[in-house]
C-alpha cells in the first residue's frame, strides 16, 4: 500500500493523491487505507517516512563505518547521495511533491527538511576532523558544512529538473572540486574522476 501511494504522489502529486488512486493502483480495497493507516494522510506520512529512513539509512551505515578515515567517508556519503537508489526520477518527485507540502503539513516537514540535523550533524563532525588533521586554519567547517549541502540540494534540484541529462559522476566531481578548494591535501586533484 505504500508503494501505491508513492506511485500515485509520483504520477498525480500530493493534492491529487486520493483514496481511489491509491485503492486503483494497489488493488486493494478502499477500506484498507483507513484499516491500515486510519487516513490517507497517515498513509502519506508512511511514505515520507520510508524515503527518510532509506536516504538516513544510507549515510548513516557509512558515518558507522570504522574503516574508513573521515575524507573516505564523507566521499562515499556524497556518492551515495547521487545512488539511484535514493536518486531515482519517482523517489526525487515524490520528495519535491512532499517538499511543495512542507509548510502547510508540520507533520511531513521532518521527514523532508533539507536541514536534518543528524546529516548536518555528521557532515560537520566529519569536516571538523578534516580541518584538524590538514591544520586548515582558515576554514570555517560549520560555513563549509552548509555550502556542501546546499550545493548537494542544488544538484538534487538539477536532477529532479533535468534527469534526462543528470551525470552523477559530473555532480560527484563538482562536491570534490569544491571540498578540494577548501580542503586541497585531503581532497586532492587526481580524487575528481575525469
Amino acid at each position: 500500500m505504500i508503494q501505491a501511494a508513492a506511485d500515485a504522489i509520483h504520477k498525480f502529486g500530493i493534492r491529487g493523491t486520493t483514496s481511489a488512486r491509491i485503492q486503483e493502483l494497489s488493488g486493494l480495497s478502499r477500506g484498507m487505507v483507513n484499516l491500515h493507516f486510519g487516513s490517507k494522510e497517515k498513509l502519506l506520512l508512511a511514505v515520507a517516512e520510508e524515503l527518510s529512513a532509506r536516504y538516513a539509512g544510507q549515510w548513516k551505515a557509512i558515518a558507522d563505518n570504522p574503516e574508513l578515515d573521515a575524507a573516505e567517508k564523507l566521499i562515499s556519503i556524497i556518492k551515495a547521495d547521487f545512488d539511484p537508489y535514493v536518486l531515482n526520477a519517482q523517489d526525487v518527485a515524490i520528495w519535491f511533491s512532499f517538499r511543495a507540502e512542507a509548510l502547510s503539513n508540520p507533520h511531513i516537514f521532518p521527514f523532508i527538511d533539507s536541514r536534518d540535523k543528524g546529516f548536518k550533524a555528521v557532515i560537520l563532525e566529519l569536516l571538523e576532523q578534516i580541518k584538524s588533521e590538514g591544520e586548515y586554519e582558515r576554514v570555517d567547517a560549520k560555513i563549509a558544512t552548509d555550502a556542501l549541502i546546499a550545493l548537494l540540494e542544488g544538484l538534487w534540484t538539477d536532477y529532479h529538473l533535468h534527469s534526462d541529462i543528470f551525470k552523477p559522476a559530473e555532480a560527484l566531481k563538482i562536491c570534490l572540486f569544491v571540498l578540494h578548494s577548501m580542503f586541497p591535501k585531503h581532497f586532492i586533484v587526481k580524487m575528481i574522476p575525469s
